[in-house]
């Protein structure tokens, strides 16, 4: 099964989005790959971490979804200045963002 399909049935991926995600994923340095194709292959989240963070931390830092932790991976990778700072933005209580649906 290809990654763009695997994205839209699996993980709720929208077909607007899943090219956008699919391009950033193929970029992924070796490290962050190998890593998020265990946890594709088998379900399990790893301890890679990229500036202190893992995709574990990540999500207990802002909700979102595994595959999305993972973009947030490589993104500390390319641009650790700006997704450092995303990260540290705290989420408004009973705001969209904190709501899972």
């Amino acid at each position: 099964m290809d990654l763009r399909k695997i994205l839209i049935e699996k993980h709720d991926y929208k077909i607007s989005q899943v090219d956008n995600v699919v391009k950033q994923i193929n970029e992924f340095s070796p490290k962050v790959s190998a890593a998020f194709e265990k946890w594709l292959s088998t379900g399990e989240i790893d301890d890679t971490e990229v500036e202190g963070f893992t995709v574990k931390t990540i999500m207990e830092k802002k909700p979102m979804k595994v595959v999305a932790a993972y973009l947030t991976l490589g993104w500390l990778e390319n641009d650790p200045k700006q997704a450092k700072r995303f990260l540290k933005e705290s989420i408004i209580k009973n705001s969209a963002a904190e709501k899972k649906y």
